[in-house]
């Protein structure tokens, strides 16, 4: 869905972007992989959050608005669906514009769907609530009055066990939205290895666990053709960073791959790194002072 998008529209997109980019970890720490990588990336997707993003009237293409914005919600959804959570879209998805209450139908399952991605615009008035089979999902908020940008929110919401499922949105009368929604797959994530599992299950992490661990996670991303790069394992004393085993730490500090990101968040970090991880830092915090890492 790339190539087709607008100028205007890879603005917006590029926005919404930016807010899950950012919970990947701390500002200035992005080079070192969290377990807020994979909880932003995937698990987003899996507890059915949203993310929400400010769309003028200028960024809808076309002369035809609900056409604009049925094309604008599809390349949203479907972004930040499979590009940044590495999910899926799939079936024929269902647009509509409609004000007050409204109940969507979304039939003719496809065979692996256990989602439901919705993405709405409101176009005038208040925001609505939207539900699949009574299970909220969360987006943006807009008031009246807000004449600047309409606000459009996006999210997913657990399929029913089998069958169809209803998106039911609640409004006032004069509140009116657009509506676009599809069934989804969540993205594929790997288990912990039994060395990972191995290295977790006392509760505690050595440096020597960490250290085997991150190569893991190094040598599957080289496995895959997608090397993290340099990947210093450094400490932190006197307001600087060290690689001489001098004061706190040490954590590595690696930028994961700019493409292929899926291997990363889906694959080798939840494999072979995610849970020392998280064990790692709760046991070494990294200084609130400490500068961001160069890279």
């Amino acid at each position: 869905m790339k190539d087709d998008i607008s100028p205007r529209l890879t603005a917006m997109r590029d926005a919404l972007v930016a807010e899950v980019t950012s919970t990947r970890a701390a500002p200035g720490r992005r080079h070192r992989p969290t377990r807020g990588a994979v909880v932003a990336v995937v698990a987003a997707f899996l507890a059915g959050g949203a993310l929400t993003g400010a769309l003028t009237a200028a960024a809808l293409p076309g002369d035809d608005p609900d056409a604009a914005a049925e094309t604008t919600l599809s390349n949203t959804a479907r972004y930040l669906v499979e590009e940044v959570n590495h999910g899926a879209v799939l079936g024929t998805p269902r647009f509509r514009t409609a004000h007050g209450d409204s109940s969507s139908p979304l039939t003719h399952r496809p065979a692996g769907a256990d989602r439901v991605v919705v993405a709405w615009a409101c176009t005038d008035g208040d925001a609505p609530s939207v539900e699949v089979d009574g299970e909220p999902v969360v987006g943006a908020t807009c008031g009246r009055g807000d004449a600047a940008a309409d606000r459009i929110g996006w999210g997913t919401a657990p399929a029913p066990a089998s069958g169809d499922a209803t998106v039911t949105v609640t409004a006032g009368d004069a509140d009116r939205y657009a509506l676009w929604v599809s069934w989804g797959r969540s993205p594929r994530t790997a288990a912990p290895s039994a060395q990972q599992r191995a290295e977790t299950a006392n509760g505690v992490v050595t440096l020597d666990e960490y250290r085997t661990a991150f190569n893991r996670l190094a040598a599957c991303q080289a496995q895959a053709g997608q090397p993290l790069g340099d990947a210093p394992l450094l400490w932190y004393a006197d307001g600087m960073w060290n690689s001489a085993g001098r004061g706190a730490g040490p954590w590595y500090f690696a930028s994961p791959p700019s493409t292929g990101s899926d291997v990363f968040d889906t694959q080798c970090y939840p494999r072979e790194f995610a849970d020392v991880d998280a064990l790692w830092q709760s046991e070494h915090p990294e200084p609130d002072e400490a500068p961001p890492v160069a890279g």
